[in-house]
């Protein structure tokens, strides 16, 4: 099977989700972007402002009023790597989390599609029960007049009345699942699903899936968040140099005039070293380094998933294809048929109703057919949904 790499189709975007999931799914981001942007500064210890006023009356026939206000800093300059890698950690966190975001929302996108083509699946099913219950009509009158006319046992006509009742009944729960798919697709869209102009896939190469590959993509981040908590741990762990300070400023007023009102202020400034003697930091930091293994593991089976999906995928499309063969051949062999009934009939040795059977089972096998290359098309979006540009214009 010859396999060509696809550029993905404009209509296939974020544009068919609702406005609502839309709106969620941008606020959700932008909540994501906001959180990152927080754990990049985390490292970064506040600034105390701090404000106070006392008064009392300590002293005989006087009230003293204190006013006291300071700005104080203790912050860590240097922490054996943590801080580089918590920024770091910040980053990749934030494409982890984004990209997390871009999978809820393809899958969003496929849940709509997938209904888009059972959709059209459905109303072509429709079609061939159609066809196949004016086949059984035609039955159940040719099998009627022969019970009449006493040539054929009453069972035959039951049956087959019984299997047109049984197609009606077919036909009755297709339309329901009709109007069933259409509700689902209302949950997540706004647009009219029998408009929906559903764009052609073909196979693209193994390399390019996985190049591609949004859930891939993910292990890769989230095997750098891990490798960034690991990092972080072990500075953790290490020596801290901190830098404090300090500015204050304090006025004091006395009721009593006989004592002279007091202003100051002063400041310090220092530096520092903290090293942690904790006897759990061995098994903290090996906790940390498990978890980046069992990272890099993760992204190796996904990748091994992945491939065996693909090449699942592309064992169904080749079955399907058979079957669109084994069909093609059938109407090959009903067009050979309904040209020898025309004759037949025009030599009196085949009737209108014969005519009809033929066109109408030949015109099954034509929907038949339709119907799997829509399924073709639902395999290969299981493909498509998971690459980078879905749905990008180019």
């Amino acid at each position: 099977m010859r396999k060509i790499f696809f550029l993905f189709p404009i209509l296939l975007s974020a544009n068919i989700l609702s406005d609502l999931q839309n709106k969620t799914l941008d606020l959700q981001k932008k909540g994501v972007i906001e959180d990152s942007k927080a754990t990049e500064k985390s490292w970064i210890n506040p600034i105390i402002l701090q404000y106070s006023i006392t008064k009392d009356n300590r002293i005989e026939n006087t009230k003293t009023t204190t006013q006291t206000f300071s700005i104080t800093l203790n912050q860590p300059v240097f922490k054996s790597g943590a801080i580089y890698y918590s920024i770091k950690y910040a980053n990749d966190s934030k494409h982890l989390n984004v990209n997390n975001l871009l999978i809820t929302k393809r899958k969003l996108i496929k849940t709509a599609l997938d209904l888009a083509y059972d959709y059209r699946i459905a109303k072509l099913n429709e079609n061939i029960v159609n066809l196949q219950i004016k086949n059984a009509l035609i039955d159940v009158k040719r099998k009627k007049e022969e019970y009449k006319n006493g040539t054929l046992d009453l069972t035959f006509l039951n049956n087959s009345i019984i299997a047109l009742n049984s197609l009606k009944l077919s036909l009755e729960d297709i339309k329901q699942n009709l109007e069933n798919i259409k509700f689902n697709f209302k949950n997540i869209s706004d647009a009219d699903i029998e408009k929906i102009n559903l764009n052609l896939f073909k196979i693209i190469p193994l390399k390019n899936y996985l190049n591609n590959n949004i859930e891939l993509l993910n292990k890769k981040f989230s095997q750098k968040v891990n490798k960034d908590l690991y990092k972080m741990q072990i500075g953790d762990e290490l020596i801290t140099v901190y830098i404090n300070g300090s500015w204050n400023y304090q006025n004091i007023n006395y009721s009593n005039k006989k004592f002279n009102d007091d202003k100051n202020n002063f400041y310090s400034i220092g530096a520092g070293i903290n090293i942690p003697i904790d006897f759990t930091a061995s098994n903290k930091i090996q906790k940390a380094k498990v978890n980046y293994l069992i990272s890099k593991l993760d992204y190796q089976q996904k990748k091994r998933e992945l491939i065996n999906e693909y090449k699942n995928i592309l064992s169904n499309i080749q079955s399907i294809n058979k079957k669109i063969s084994i069909y093609k051949e059938n109407i090959k062999l009903y067009n050979e048929l309904i040209n020898s009934t025309q004759n037949n009939i025009k030599a009196g040795t085949a009737t209108y109703d014969d005519l009809a059977i033929l066109e109408n089972t030949k015109s099954e096998n034509i929907l038949q057919i339709k119907i799997l290359k829509l399924q073709i098309q639902k395999l290969l979006l299981n493909l498509y949904y998971k690459l980078q540009n879905f749905g990008n214009k180019k």
